[in-house]
């Protein structure tokens, strides 16, 4: 009898000691499948959804010119910008503008707004502009984008091609501007692999997003500045 419950206490220790052997090869996912009325035959839910959510989209890297552009001072209001009743002036970097190539790399300027008041200015937004005759009266074909620099997220802007003033059209991104406070933006353009030559220059609104669209005043209270562009057959 003594023998008979010594076998029958190592039998049931065996058992176990099996179980646990087997649960551990299982590994985890054996844990997690819960349910063993209902197996699941792939991977689990949460395998599942990280597998098809896409990569997050990668930031660019910064302007390598924004630090030193930044230190520059701003510039003053000219006589014409008063009489215009501008309150914002604005300066870009390179000086000289940039040529894009159909089908080529984007290519990237800065562009400072400077509030040369002593008081906040309100939902400044910006919008972006090319006169009607910079391909020739043929639709330029470039793609404009903007972002917060120095490595803020891009996004698309609306280019407006006119030749009369429309600031309003397309402006987005509106923001803050303290007080004799600066923001720089950083536009990256492109030209499409059959983008007609043109040069002129790109405007660059800075506006109130509320202004009356029938008060010049109103709309004016912001500032108008640029760069040279210039679309080009690579040589």
């Amino acid at each position: 009898m003594h023998a008979d419950r010594r076998w029958a206490r190592f039998a049931v220790a065996a058992a176990g000691a099996v179980i646990l052997f087997a649960t551990a090869c299982e590994g985890p996912a054996a844990l997690a499948d819960g349910d063993k009325g209902n197996p699941s035959p792939g991977p689990s839910a949460a395998q599942a959804t990280r597998t098809q959510s896409p990569p997050a989209a990668a930031k660019s890297s910064p302007n390598p010119g924004f630090a030193a552009f930044q230190g520059k001072p701003c510039p003053k209001l000219t006589a014409a910008d008063r009489t215009n009743g501008y309150l914002i002036t604005t300066a870009s970097s390179p000086r000289e503008g940039i040529t894009v190539h159909p089908g080529g790399e984007p290519q990237s300027v800065l562009v400072k707004l400077c509030n040369t008041t002593g008081k906040a200015l309100r939902d400044i937004a910006l919008s972006a502009q090319v006169e009607w005759n910079y391909a020739g009266e043929r639709p330029p074909k470039l793609t404009v984008e903007r972002r917060e620099a120095p490595d803020g997220d891009w996004h698309p802007v609306e280019l407006v091609v006119a030749n009369d003033y429309q600031p309003l059209t397309g402006a987005s991104g509106a923001r803050d501007l303290p007080a004799h406070g600066t923001r720089t933006v950083e536009y990256r353009i492109s030209a499409a692999k059959d983008a007609p030559a043109g040069q002129g220059a790109l405007h660059v609104h800075a506006i109130r997003a509320d202004a009356d669209p029938f008060d010049m005043e109103d709309m004016r209270g912001g500032g108008n500045g640029g760069f040279p562009l210039t679309t080009a057959p690579r040589e």
